[in-house]
């Protein structure tokens, strides 16, 4: 019994930290903070975690790994293009950031906080992983021959992560989130990476 309550204080702890980052930022969000939103106390919380950076690090962790993991499965359906492997993804994000709004939010902070690095397994999944989209969409011809791996990498994550916090911030107060956006993203990404200049 013992176990479940402190599963449960986990998952409280990790909602606890996401929204208190999305709300004040990371570098103003404390253990103190994350504790008393997630109803613990700051001792429980330091008997799991060293401080605030591993806390958040092992978030971060878990979220690149199952995006990773997600773009695996992807294409280890064995697609001829890679269309469909994007178009997915990218839809799997649309929807990512509805259901999970607070999760994706805090994600979209950590990917643009420089504190934040892959580690080194990770970076090397990550490699492998766009080496093989980068071999699909070659042979498809869907991909240009002076491509880099770091071109595929930013425009599948990062620009696609960036587009959706774009429009749901609503800078310019007429944008809405619409399943054209799928298109529109997979469309954009794959004239990008086509071009061969």
């Amino acid at each position: 019994m013992a176990r479940k309550i402190d599963e449960e204080k986990l998952v409280r702890i990790k909602q606890a930290t996401m929204k208190t980052i999305v709300d004040f930022g990371i570098e103003r969000t404390t253990i103190a903070m994350i504790a008393k939103n997630a109803n613990v106390s700051g001792g429980y919380l330091y008997r799991l975690y060293s401080g605030k950076q591993a806390l958040i690090n092992e978030l971060y962790y878990d979220k690149v790994t199952a995006l990773i993991s997600e773009l695996e499965f992807l294409i280890s359906l064995k697609h001829t293009s890679i269309a469909p492997i994007i178009k997915t993804f990218i839809q799997n994000r649309i929807v990512y950031a509805i259901n999970e709004s607070e999760a994706s939010k805090f994600f979209y902070q950590l990917l643009h906080n420089d504190n934040f690095i892959l580690p080194k397994t990770l970076k090397e999944k990550s490699i492998s992983l766009m080496k093989q989209l980068l071999d699909i969409g070659q042979k498809s011809g869907e991909i240009g021959e002076n491509v880099e791996l770091l071109d595929i990498n930013y425009h599948i994550f990062t620009y696609v992560i960036d587009y959706i916090h774009f429009k749901r911030a609503n800078f310019l107060g007429i944008e809405k989130t619409t399943n054209n956006d799928v298109i529109y993203l997979t469309n954009n990404i794959l004239n990008i990476l086509k071009k061969d200049c």
